[in-house]
């Protein structure tokens, strides 16, 4: 646009100071002027500031040496037009810069928009990954909550607490899970996962911990963690230095402790932490829910007032052993047990009294039996005991030791002491019968035979 300005300037005003009379000197000098002016244009345009004002000085000297030599003033005059195109030059040049700077800054701010729009994007990249991981982590939950579902058998629960632990959290190192023991209020061992043998089957310091405070517990090195000076049962150093743990809570009672441990420092975080504790709480409910349905059958099985079974579950259990033994081609014996005057004690004092008299042999009796043995409640004062795997010689040898036992230790009824007796009879499979109806017939056969000869006695024969 300069150039065009300035050509046109030219062009137009040479007639008017050029006459028909100039020589060609002269004009040849205006038309070394309009070049110059070109180049003064161009060298503005094209090489910036230092070099348009160098070129026009030196334009303006040899324009003016050449009119003083040949003469020619006319043409001299055109000389101040190297000051239009410098002006036009330089008017370009400061454009151009302006324009550059503004593009420039423009480029600036779009480049920083860019590095906010990316950090934006990384940061959206991180959030999406990570509400990913706890989308795959709520389903894997979810899946947790829907295996605890599946059965309601305590050993069963206990597996699947420890497996679903190690799948979910995925950490190297043991699972272990305690139980609280409710008789002998300590925690013992339930299930555990992992290579390392666990020592302390009655838990360690920091599950009595958890237990204490009954809140989660991570700690990065057991070695040196302030809160445990020492470890009564394992050598941290040797089993695990870290560990997380949580209580498993039925109401406001403790019921057991999770836990996961490794051989290295700072396995497990506070996410960790945030897991083992959602499947602490799904695994307290399914470990309540198994003891419940574990306390409701065995109210369908068991005498509510001796905890013996009841007659129904003994006769099926019976008929098994029966089938069993016949198979196995062993011996099997039946007790019958009856309690002498039984009726006296209870119109005397009252059947309170009774119940007091019968829990006790009850007690007795279980405690006495070997593993596979059975006592149940067969009648009012009658009580049946099954002996899988035992002839007629141990079956007898085992009722005369009940007997004496229950004659030896007193009762006492109102700040009295009473010896309260009892009579058996005893049969044997298959020598008195190959059906449980033959062997119960057989033994309060002998029962009767007992009672009849004074009471107090055992008779097998």
């Amino acid at each position: 646009m300069a150039l065009f300005l300035a050509v046109s300037y030219l062009l137009f005003a040479s007639p008017q100071k050029i006459s028909p009379h100039t020589s060609p000197a002269c004009f040849l000098l205006a038309g070394i002027v309009l070049s110059y002016n070109i180049a003064i244009l161009l060298s503005w345009i094209g090489f910036g500031l230092a070099f348009g004002i160098m070129l026009t000085i030196l334009s303006f000297i040899v324009s003016l040496i050449g009119v003083l030599k040949i003469g020619c003033y006319e043409a001299g005059y055109y000389a101040w037009s190297f000051v239009v195109s410098s002006l036009l030059g330089y008017s370009h040049w400061r454009l151009t810069k302006l324009m550059e700077s503004s593009s420039g800054l423009t480029s600036e701010k779009l480049e920083e928009d860019i590095n906010i729009l990316s950090d934006t994007h990384n940061k959206q990249k991180t959030e999406i990954r990570y509400l990913d991981g706890k989308l795959l982590r709520y389903l894997v939950l979810k899946d947790v909550t829907e295996a605890f579902t599946t059965t309601l058998l305590l050993e069963d629960i206990a597996k699947l607490i420890i497996e679903r632990t190690a799948g979910t959290i995925k950490k190297q190192g043991r699972v272990l899970l305690f139980l609280a023991d409710a008789d002998k209020q300590e925690l013992m061992l339930s299930a555990s996962h992992g290579a390392v043998k666990v020592k302390g089957k009655k838990g360690d310091i920091f599950d009595r911990w958890v237990v204490k405070h009954g809140i989660p517990l991570i700690v990065d090195d057991a070695s040196s963690d302030f809160r445990f000076p020492g470890s009564d049962n394992e050598d941290p150093k040797a089993n695990f230095k870290s560990l997380i743990a949580t209580p498993l809570l039925s109401g406001n009672k403790i019921i057991g402790v999770l836990r996961m441990d490794d051989i290295s420092e700072k396995t497990f975080t506070q996410d960790d932490l945030r897991l083992l504790d959602i499947i602490g709480n799904l695994g307290a409910v399914a470990i309540q829910n198994a003891l419940l349905y574990s306390w409701v059958e065995e109210l369908a099985i068991r005498d509510s007032l001796t905890g013996l079974f009841v007659r129904r579950h003994f006769m099926k259990r019976f008929q098994e052993e029966v089938r069993r033994s016949e198979r196995k081609s062993v011996e099997l014996s039946l007790l019958m047990l009856d309690i002498d005057k039984f009726k006296w004690y209870n119109d005397k004092y009252g059947h309170a009294t009774g119940d007091i008299v019968l829990k006790h042999i009850a007690s007795t009796i279980n405690g006495m039996l070997h593993v596979g043995d059975m006592a149940a409640r067969y009648g009012g004062e009658e009580i049946a005991i099954l002996l899988p795997d035992s002839d007629l010689k141990k079956a007898a040898l085992l009722a005369e030791a009940i007997r004496k036992k229950i004659g030896d230790e007193p009762i006492i009824v109102r700040r009295e002491k009473h010896n309260v007796t009892v009579s058996i009879g005893v049969s044997t499979y298959p020598k008195d019968g190959i059906h449980e109806e033959e062997l119960v017939k057989a033994a309060d056969e002998r029962l009767y035979k007992a009672k009849s000869g004074g009471r107090n006695k055992t008779c097998a024969e």
